[in-house]
């Protein structure tokens, strides 16, 4: 047994109130240090906001003002003088008083499944260099992670270090990140899970795991205006392409798209989206939505408001469309459902897994609800393994043990 795994275990056997009591230590410790120099100062995260085969966006944090934005970056990271270069841009988060830089800088054109070095920086001096790999076009399968509900202590770290090693093209996490609720007094909390990230999300060989991120209610404030004074840090920090709703095709197949489950856009208004995007996929073998407030909740109210909207604008469009998985999050457990269409049992259904345990301290799942096939209170990620036949899901808990998994197969287009 390795030392991490010793300590693991170590917490696994502490009493539940101890567990609580370090949980709330770690995500308040950082509220303390919010205004101390940021420990990942100049270090990239990757999200996207065009076509994930031939685009990437970097984004890092600075506390003075670059004088520039610059990426450089090539297909071979062994040149000191790579050979192409794009210019970025900074903002800053009105209000938040750290005067943090956010600096961003999108790459397009790139190649698809393609490895690429870059550095960041103002064009006199720049970083160390960094990789990352462009989606797959082709036929070629495809892996990634998901789950939600992450918070920034032992548990997400671990989590992230054992699905790292598991080398997925992205991952996916349906809201509540940092736990900060839109509230620049809770910056330290962001500033946690960013170093957390940054120390933790880095595949075998050396690449950095881009972000594919949907909001959930601890992204949000009760403020009044737009999106970015209702989430801030979600949309300060994130450039995902300035909504709530979108989607995005990962290779030749799997559709992927992310909702909002009323935090800051109803969810009647996103019915129009989201039948488009079904439909734009109806040709691929798997169709997929990720959001945060479960349709099928394993915890809290199966007649919950946000979980009754969803089953009444989306659900009829989920069933219709033949969507092969619903990633949900929220209720801080794991669970997977049985295969459900029109609100019954069905074998050739939607799968609905979730629930939001990816850092969190578990909450206890309600047993013997009809359409569950499995519940527990471990922490975990899915780990998603993509092809033109199947997709194979596997539930990896925080020591890298794979505690359960399903095969879906390839649902059939629809008219």
């Amino acid at each position: 047994m390795n030392a991490r795994n010793a300590e693991q275990n170590t917490f696994r056997g502490m009493p539940r109130l101890i567990l609580i009591v370090m949980i709330v230590v770690s995500a308040t410790m950082g509220v303390v240090q919010a205004h101390a120099e940021l420990s990942y100062d100049g270090k990239p995260y990757l999200t996207w906001q065009g076509d994930p085969s031939t685009t990437m966006t970097i984004t890092y944090h600075t506390m003075e003002e670059p004088a520039a934005v610059l990426a450089v970056y090539d297909k071979v990271g062994t040149s000191e003088a790579f050979r192409y270069r794009e210019v970025g841009e900074s903002w800053q988060i009105y209000g938040l008083e750290d005067g943090r830089f956010i600096n961003s800088v999108e790459l397009t054109n790139l190649e698809p499944g393609q490895d690429y070095y870059f550095r960041i920086g103002d064009g006199d001096t720049f970083s160390d260099a960094y990789m990352f790999r462009t989606i797959p076009d082709g036929d070629e399968p495809i892996r990634f992670v998901t789950g939600g509900d992450t918070l920034a202590g032992f548990i997400f770290e671990a989590l992230v270090q054992e699905v790292a090693a598991e080398d997925p093209l992205f991952l996916s996490i349906g809201g509540d990140l940092a736990y900060a609720d839109g509230d620049f007094a809770k910056i330290g909390r962001w500033d946690n899970w960013f170093e957390n990230w940054h120390d933790n999300a880095v595949t075998r060989d050396g690449r950095l795991i881009p972000l594919v991120l949907a909001i959930g209610n601890h992204e949000t404030n009760d403020l009044e205006g737009g999106f970015e004074t209702r989430a801030p840090f979600f949309f300060g920090f994130f450039p995902q392409g300035g909504n709530v709703y979108w989607a995005h095709q990962f290779g030749a197949h799997l559709g992927f798209i992310i909702l909002d489950t009323g935090h800051l856009v109803p969810h009647e208004d996103q019915v129009d989206f989201l039948e488009e995007k079904l439909l734009a996929y109806q040709a691929l073998p798997f169709r997929v939505a990720m959001y945060h407030v479960p349709l099928y909740p394993s915890h809290r109210d199966f007649e919950g408001s946000r979980s009754v909207a969803g089953r009444e604008h989306w659900l009829p469009l989920f069933d219709k469309h033949n969507l092969s998985v619903g990633f949900e999050n929220h209720d801080h457990t794991f669970k997977r459902t049985k295969r459900l269409r029109n609100n019954e049992l069905d074998p050739e259904g939607t799968l609905y897994i979730g629930d939001g345990n990816a850092g969190v301290f578990p909450r206890i799942p309600e047993e013997g609800r009809w359409y569950m096939e499995k519940v527990s209170r471990d922490s975990h990620f899915w780990v998603i393994d993509v092809n033109a036949d199947e997709m194979h899901l596997r539930a990896l808990d925080r020591n890298g043990e794979v505690f359960d998994e399903v095969v879906v197969h390839a649902a059939p287009s629809t008219p």
